[in-house]
């Protein structure tokens, strides 16, 4: 087998800049010629010499990661860990794989994506937006993650967002079902001298009182914004992530939800129901 490339030794000790040995086309349209310099690997088991797989200029592979078949990796983007990258897969764009993530089909990972742990993205998949895959998720069919979703559960095959399928989102993002379309969330508040009434950590003259439905006073109804106007809540796997002295279990109502993303909710209302005590 005639090698598509060579390695040309850098000033740092086991990393190596690729060096074109012959011309060929990668599968996003451009011609690498003979002479032209890649990026940097650890060693040839980071980028197989069969294929138009190819690294960037700017691009990284190291550790036990491969890039395999006529994947291209572009504009800093990394391979680390023992992630593959394979098929027609493109990343770009500062994205990453890293663990034990695969990465194939006809991908294309940008906007400082990210996909880690072992999680799976393949058929005709896009992540942009600084949207992640992790855990054991799998993302495929024509799934598009987008504007910082975190994939962590199940299987995603459609765009959650586009189709604001806020059940299928709440089981992906946080591992949770809705029952008769109402949800149990949990949030971070501060304590007041009334036992049943507590206070918001964005807004202290917010209030959240047991037993009754709250509603926020502001909403911001664009799907896309995480860290924005209504009442935000999450699971109990993250809820320790925020500020407060005691964790509130809400309910929320489906329909009553703006946005699931970066691992939160984002609501219009919700019931309190209790303080949560750890059992």
């Amino acid at each position: 087998m005639d090698k598509k490339y060579e390695l040309i030794e850098t000033v740092y000790r086991n990393f190596y800049r690729i060096k074109a040995l012959k011309d060929f086309q990668l599968i996003t349209g451009e011609i690498v010629k003979k002479g032209d310099l890649g990026g940097v690997v650890n060693g040839e088991h980071n980028l197989s010499q069969e294929g138009n797989c190819w690294i960037e200029f700017e691009a990284r592979a190291f550790d036990n990661s491969t890039v395999s078949g006529n994947a291209v990796m572009k504009g800093d983007s990394w391979a680390k860990d023992n992630s593959i990258v394979s098929g027609n897969a493109v990343m770009k764009d500062h994205s990453c794989a890293k663990g034990d993530s695969r990465i194939s089909g006809n991908v294309i990972m940008k906007d400082r994506s990210l996909a880690f742990d072992n999680s799976t993205i393949s058929g005709n998949a896009v992540m942009k937006d600084y949207s992640c895959a992790n855990g054991n998720s799998i993302i495929t069919g024509n799934a598009i993650l987008q504007e910082d979703q975190c994939i962590k559960y199940g299987t995603v095959t459609t765009d959650l967002f586009g189709t604001k399928d806020w059940a299928g989102a709440l089981y992906a993002e946080l591992g949770v079902k809705p029952e008769n379309n109402k949800i149990v969330l949990y949030k971070s508040v501060w304590s007041t001298d009334d036992e049943n009434v507590f206070k918001s950590d964005y807004d202290r003259n917010f209030l959240y009182k047991i037993g009754e439905t709250v509603v926020a006073e502001n909403v911001d109804e664009d799907i896309f914004k995480s860290c924005t106007d209504g009442l935000h809540f999450t699971s109990l796997e993250f809820v320790n992530c925020y500020r407060g002295d005691t964790i509130l279990e809400c309910e929320v109502e489906v329909p009553d939800i703006v946005t699931v993303q970066a691992s939160k909710v984002r609501a219009r209302k919700c019931r309190v129901l209790r303080v949560y005590k750890e059992e």
